[in-house]
């Protein structure tokens, strides 16, 4: 097992964290993957985790970031949820991982074909179903000033998330930076906004 699935792995920095991100995108797209071996990384997880990087993205079943990062078990902290929203829950979890686990870095990310950005934009009326309605609703005045859904309000959805966490008292005093990017769901590609 490399030292970039290996969760017992110690990174010192965000820098390497975001190091380690970068290249596990890069092997993904070139479909060039580590081999894991995922029965010792069960092993190592059992009683303890320590991953070195916390991630915010979507609930799309094609937006797995253990996979578009190649990461293994124990590696990357997830939250995910419609529209990749920083929420009461979702920086608790953040604040959770940087306080408790010791992640390195928070990343926001959203993708191309966000089907909550899109119906967001669009003002889409779900109000027979009261929970997606509000994930619509707190989307909405985020993204209702871009020209174009996706070239334009995927990108504004991720910089305010990013800036929500940023600006959230406990993760800002935790110290951890909080960079945004955007997931190409048709190339693997991630891009750094």
């Amino acid at each position: 097992m490399s030292k970039y699935q290996d969760p017992a792995a110690k990174v010192a920095s965000a820098d390497e964290a975001l190091k380690l991100l970068k290249e596990g995108n890069a092997r993904f797209v070139a479909n060039n993957l580590v081999p894991t071996d995922y029965k010792t990384a069960l092993g190592k997880t059992a009683t303890q985790q320590s991953p070195f990087a916390s991630i915010l993205t979507c609930a799309d079943s094609r937006c797995s970031p253990e996979i578009y990062f190649d990461q293994g078990i124990g590696n990357i902290f997830v939250v995910r949820n419609a529209g990749n929203f920083a929420d009461r829950e979702a920086i608790g979890s953040f604040q959770f991982a940087a306080y408790v686990l010791g992640s390195k870095v928070i990343v926001v990310v959203g993708h191309t074909g966000c089907g909550a950005v899109k119906n967001a934009h669009a003002g889409t009326d779900v109000s027979s179903l009261s929970e997606l309605q509000g994930v619509l609703n707190d989307l909405a005045p985020i993204v209702k000033g871009a020209s174009d859904w996706e070239k334009d309000g995927v990108p504004m959805n991720v910089k305010a998330q990013v800036e929500a966490l940023k600006n959230n008292p406990g993760v800002k005093a935790a110290g951890v930076p909080v960079y945004g990017a955007e997931y190409d769901v048709a190339t693997g590609v991630v891009k750094w906004i």
